[in-house]
């Protein structure tokens, strides 16, 4: 493993420049999800040119590539996501996105790139895989669709997938180096609803009326009780209401009001709790105030849990070959890579590391003024590829 180690940061350096001139294409030519179809084709042409076979599991946009090693053995399967978000690019990047309103703000450039430099290291290693390698490059991560599209078409079987890594980068960490998380790293995405029923009239006179607004309003603050006062101190979770839309001038009541928000957190259980404090809470204001009310809560995404032992010990082994592990503090942003984990297939999630003071790349994720550090490249690439080889030592022992 030690001499395969040096081959793969050999590799990181020599092609780091190709790397580099993949990123900037990338960037400069976003586009959005399920409309990937110049970004599909740039891939698989960088694929096939590696001698990658292209499988076709019905993606419209989005590729699955296919890499035998010289001998049969587990099939390890790395995962990145290509889509851009709607922003107007404000960095400073002499490279910046030349459509007009679209913007790789969330940095899936760097993922996409990453992952083909690590095709470009492992076709160059080919004879050294003991088993085989399924690049999943997925389409529309920011909508939390793509990944449910990939397991829709059984993109971890034909051949079946014995684990599945994924990347995305972090502008909190320095670029060289690599979160290593065991345990939560990015919390579950749920979607909230609600949907208040007075009874609409003058401003004026608001006895002959039963306002829904001041229903929102209680509710709204009533909600921010569940964190403090229901969910364990010990755990973490959010309830955020983002959107109110209640009437249109200033002297009319209304006769609805609509909200909508979103819940994270890193237990099922929370999930869970929070729901039905929702619903008990938001029932018994509308109540109160007379009011009709439809609450619906929407499970979108899953957490990003890396709670298996041995990817836990794969991915600390090839990040400690190529880069600098480091032990992150979990996000509440959520991922949909959680999708492959609903699966028994174990996985494992990192974060590359893409900060750096002095080239500006400091911003977060969907920041306009989203960069990230170009030298981080080979690392995403070099631990992308040493997964393959450190997944498959363990996945034989």
């Amino acid at each position: 493993m030690t001499d395969i180690a040096g081959r793969v940061r050999e590799l990181m350096a020599e092609h780091e420049h190709e790397f580099i001139a993949t990123l900037k294409h990338l960037h400069q030519h976003p586009e959005l999800s399920f409309h990937e179809y110049d970004t599909t084709a740039f891939i698989k042409a960088h694929l096939e040119s590696l001698g990658i076979e292209i499988l076709d599991i019905g993606l419209e946009t989005g590729v699955v590539g296919l890499l035998k090693g010289a001998k049969d053995g587990p099939c390890i399967a790395l995962r990145a996501d290509i889509d851009a978000l709607s922003i107007q690019e404000e960095s400073s990047c002499d490279y910046r996105s030349t459509i007009d309103g679209r913007m790789h703000a969330c940095g899936h450039d760097t993922h996409t790139t990453s992952l083909l430099g690590a095709a470009m290291i492992l076709a160059a290693l080919r004879s050294e895989i003991k088993g085989s390698v399924k690049f999943l490059f997925q389409p529309a991560e920011e909508v939390n669709k793509g990944a449910k599209l990939m397991m829709k078409l059984n993109c971890l079987e034909n051949p079946k997938v014995d684990a599945v890594f994924g990347m995305h980068n972090s502008s909190e960490y320095p670029a060289g180096s690599v979160c290593v998380k065991r345990g939560p790293l990015m919390a579950s995405v749920d979607r909230i609803e609600f949907y208040i029923k007075g009874k609409g009239g003058h401003g004026g006179i608001p006895q002959r009326s039963v306002d829904p607004v001041v229903c929102a309003a209680a509710i709204i603050q009533s909600a921010q009780t569940i964190v403090s006062r229901n969910v364990s101190p010990i755990d973490a979770a959010v309830v955020s209401i983002c959107s109110v839309k209640a009437g249109e001038v200033n002297n009319v009541i209304p006769d609805e009001v609509v909200m909508l928000g979103t819940v994270r957190a890193y237990k099922r259980e929370t999930q869970e709790l929070v729901e039905r404090r929702l619903g008990e809470i938001t029932n018994g204001i509308a109540a109160a105030y007379g009011c009709e009310v439809v609450f619906k809560y929407i499970y979108e995404l899953a957490v990003t849990d890396n709670n298996n032992p041995m990817m836990c010990d794969a991915a600390y082994k090839a990040v400690s070959a190529v880069a600098t592990p480091v032990d992150p503090i979990p996000s509440t942003g959520g991922e949909d890579f959680s999708e492959y984990a609903k699966t028994n297939v174990p996985t494992f999630f990192y974060w590359l590391g893409v900060r750096n003071e002095n080239e500006d790349c400091i911003y977060p994720w969907h920041s306009p003024r989203f960069k990230a550090d170009l030298r981080s490249l080979k690392y995403g690439a070099g631990t992308y590829a040493m997964s393959v080889f450190t997944a498959i030592d363990q996945l034989r022992k």
